[in-house]
C-alpha cells in the first residue's frame, strides 16, 4: 500500500461529525467518486433509546449485508 493510498485512509477514518447525516453525505461522495457505494450498518442508542450515540457506515465492498 503507497504512502498516499494510507494518507487517504487515515484522513477518512480520524473524521467525526455533529450529525449522523453529515457523514453519511460525506462517506457517499467519497464512495461515489471511487466507483461503490455507502450504507447505515450498526447503530447504538443511549440508554433512554431515544439518542443514537454510535453509528458505522459500511461501504458495499465491505462484505455481506
Amino acid at each position: 500500500v503507497s504512502d498516499e493510498c494510507m494518507a487517504e485512509y487515515d484522513d477518512i477514518v480520524i473524521r467525526m461529525f455533529d450529525r449522523e447525516e453529515e457523514g453519511f453525505e460525506f462517506c457517499n461522495k467519497y464512495a461515489l467518486e471511487k466507483g461503490f457505494s455507502v450504507r447505515k450498518g450498526y447503530v447504538e442508542w443511549d440508554e433512554a433509546n431515544v439518542k443514537i450515540i454510535l453509528r458505522k457506515l459500511v461501504y458495499s465492498r465491505e462484505g455481506c449485508r
